[in-house]
């Protein structure tokens, strides 16, 4: 016998292999941070033995979802700003910020978000926001698989810095976790509208030069279309392509407002489209033309948007947005099969953001992200087909337990890692603050400052 730190017995195993396997008593045995054996219980009992047993009995066992664009420390003005498009709802957005985005409140927001992500069977998130290295470190010490990295911003640098300090911290935070094993460094200009092209080209640069991830958004309104081509003469996806920025490390967040020519362009180019359908609703900023996308060849992936935006961190309620929104506006129920919007949650979205070799599936060698969904629920009875299940029925409510990287992070539906008490506790004190400052009109004193505007 051989001795593993973690072993998860009897249940249901979904791997999101290659060829999506899936084992109906099957076992998973961790040991050093990854997965060393995955198979019929039988079978791996015969080889392994753990100290920490978890019995999966009726319950689903597969890899951790993964949010594919958010801004976690925006959870901390989760309902602040409500009925509104995305222009006037970004400025005052803003002001709030501007007031109240700290590296100690950046800390406390991630810790928030996280605990609520975890808690419903999300490991790991594309992240962009300031301060990135206190998301870092809450990532760390929480047990999350954080991807996220120095802002481009230029008009109001709310850690007021300048472009050229936030170059050298930038480089300084890739440097720091280059080879971290859950932070994964990320280059992110936020906008076209708010990063100048000089410094968009520098970013790319910097992305480069270690050869990461690129995150920004694109073609979110219509509005934004026509700012860009009035400023630049260029629609957002052609400015990108003219200066350098279309590429296989390039992830574009939204993609809402585009031609059929950018899509094969999208395409062409091997770039990665984040589809967040209930931020762009809520929002009313359109519907994405996904199924073109997919059909063009263009990676596809899911993301919340922030929970100021989409007011929760709910993948599964993204996946199950994902998966009929399409059919409904095409008419066509053949889209977006439940298989496919899993795979958009899981091992497509590891794939496609780098991590593939890491997470995104149970498999041998990989490092341990892994959730147990309690199927034994009156909504998830009777059981046929489990990707329809966790495509159209599960919630984050039916999630129990969660690893990553190997760490148990929730068991028996406690977390085990933060006081989460404590979190909403200090979340809600803060907020207090934030309600007075807004309900005296933060806008009206400095409405000229905001990059948004004009707009």
């Amino acid at each position: 016998m051989e001795n593993a730190d973690t072993l998860i017995t009897n249940g249901l195993i979904v791997t999101m292999d290659h060829e999506m396997t899936t084992i109906t008593d099957g076992s998973l045995a961790i040991r050093d941070q990854q997965i060393v054996a995955v198979g019929p219980a039988s079978v791996v009992a015969e080889r392994y033995t753990a100290d920490t047993v978890m019995d999966a009995a009726g319950q689903i066992v597969m890899p951790g979802l993964i949010n594919a664009h958010v801004h976690t420390p925006d959870s901390l003005f989760r309902g602040l700003v409500e009925d509104l498009p995305l222009e006037p709802w970004l400025e005052k957005v803003f002001f709030a910020e501007q007031e109240f985005v700290r590296a100690d409140t950046v800390e406390l927001g991630s810790r928030l978000s996280m605990a609520e992500m975890i808690s419903g069977g999300t490991t790991a998130a594309l992240d962009m926001f300031w301060f990135p290295e206190r998301s870092a470190k809450a990532a760390k010490e929480i047990g999350f698989r954080l991807m996220t990295g120095p802002i481009y911003f230029d008009p109001v640098d709310i850690e007021k810095r300048g472009f050229e300090g936030r170059l050298e911290r930038g480089r300084a935070f890739i440097e720091e976790y280059l080879d971290d094993s859950l932070v994964v460094p990320v280059v992110q200009p936020h906008w076209q509208l708010t990063v100048s092209p000089e410094h968009m080209r520098e970013a790319q640069t910097l992305a480069d030069e270690y050869g990461i991830l690129l995150n920004t958004h694109l073609c979110e309104t219509a509005a934004e279309v026509s700012a860009t081509k009035e400023q630049f003469g260029l629609t957002p996806p052609r400015l990108l392509d003219s200066l350098g920025m279309l590429g296989e490390r390039s992830v574009l967040a939204h993609c809402i407002h585009l031609a059929d020519d950018e899509i094969e362009l999208l395409a062409d180019r091997g770039v990665v489209a984040v589809h967040n359908p209930i931020s762009n609703m809520k929002l009313g900023d359109g519907f994405a033309p996904v199924p073109k996308m997919i059909e063009a060849g263009v990676p596809v992936l899911l993301g919340t948007d922030g929970p100021v935006s989409s007011n929760d961190l709910d993948m599964w309620k993204v996946m199950r947005f994902a998966g009929l929104v399409h059919r409904g506006l095409h008419e066509d129920p053949t889209l977006m099969p439940s298989r496919d919007v899993v795979k958009m949650a899981t091992i497509d979205a590891a794939r496609a953001l780098g991590i593939g070799e890491r997470t995104g599936s149970l498999e041998v060698g990989k490092q341990a992200d892994v959730i147990m969904i309690d199927r034994d629920k009156l909504h998830l009875t009777p059981h046929y087909d489990v990707y329809s299940h966790l495509a159209y029925s599960v919630g984050r409510d039916d999630v129990s337990s969660v690893l990553v990287n190997g760490r148990v992070v929730m068991r028996d539906k406690e977390l085990l890692t933060i006081d989460a008490g404590q979190v909403m506790a200090e979340a809600n004190d803060l907020a207090a603050q934030i309600a007075d400052y807004v309900s005296a009109g933060p806008s009206a004193e400095a409405g000229s400052d905001s990059p948004y505007s004009d707009m």
